[in-house]
């Protein structure tokens, strides 16, 4: 998992030439005004831009892909995602190869995830070892925000 804000995205290219295609795709492109849905940027990457209501965090569901990487860039407003590595966890639902998602739950002995809350400007790109749970609320209510899901396939 990285965590950065978007000023710093060239520090990043050099982790394939996928990923600095992600990234220019944010850099280039008007986000804000750009609707809603899924945008595609070459064969192996597309973007989904959203516009979602962030929920409280002990309605976290975890994450994890096997063929994608996300590059998760807060275009507006403030959003939470928790996050560990994949041995910390056990399957929840199981893996659903076409939507490339399977949602899984901490392990009793596991130590409790990290957090990092992602404002207007910052992305978090994570890799199919990283599982995830986006769209929390930093504080006690919940807000609307809008941003886009860089997937790149990682083979």
């Amino acid at each position: 998992m990285i965590f950065d804000n978007i000023e710093n995205a060239a520090q990043y290219f050099g982790l394939g030439e996928k990923i600095k295609k992600g990234f220019e795709f944010i850099l280039n492109n008007d986000l804000k005004s750009m609707p809603c849905g899924r945008h595609e940027i070459s064969k192996d990457i597309y973007a989904n831009i959203q516009e979602l209501e962030t929920k409280l965090p002990h309605m976290a569901k975890f994450e994890a892909h096997r063929q994608y990487i996300d590059i998760q860039y807060v275009i507006s407003g403030n959003e939470r995602m928790d996050f560990s590595l994949i041995d910390n966890f056990v399957e929840d639902i199981p893996y659903d190869k076409e939507k490339d998602v399977e949602f899984l739950q901490l392990k009793e002995d596991a130590l409790c995830p990290n957090v990092v809350n992602v404002r207007s400007g910052d992305f978090a790109i994570f890799f199919p070892q990283d599982v995830h749970a986006p769209m929390l609320s930093c504080n006690d209510g919940c807000e609307k925000i809008k941003k886009v899901i860089v997937k790149i396939k990682a083979n």
